[in-house]
């Protein structure tokens, strides 16, 4: 695959298992496991995609967040999509307003994710 993800979580598992799954999907990754070790592999890995743990968001202000690591993305606009735990409504009101494209709930399912990453031309 040509698709180049970056996943920024400070769950290390979560980043470990993710990683090596998309990995073993034959798509190019890179991990950050803080908000800024995020923002400067966002400037220079050039990542189609980014896969976003919520709680890395400096006091839960995931427009923060967003903003940060958009602007290190440049005029590229990758699919941005939050990583939460929890399900209910509210957070994934909150991440897509604060401008996520996708909330995901942890534990993500793999027909879930590729599918999503199908869609990224």
């Amino acid at each position: 695959m040509d698709r180049r993800i970056l996943i920024a979580d400070d769950d290390a598992k979560s980043l470990a298992g993710l990683s090596t799954l998309l990995s073993d999907l034959q798509y190019a990754t890179a991990i950050a496991a803080t908000l800024d070790d995020a923002v400067q592999a966002a400037s220079r890995f050039v990542p189609d995609v980014l896969v976003v743990g919520l709680s890395l968001a400096p006091d839960d202000d995931f427009g923060t967040l967003v903003q940060r690591l958009r602007a290190a993305c440049g005029a590229r606009t990758p699919l941005l999509i939050a990583l939460g735990g929890w399900g209910e409504s509210q957070h994934r009101d909150e991440a897509l307003a604060a401008g996520f494209d996708i909330h995901l709930v942890r534990p993500v399912g793999l027909d879930q994710l590729t599918f999503i990453l199908s869609l990224v031309a």
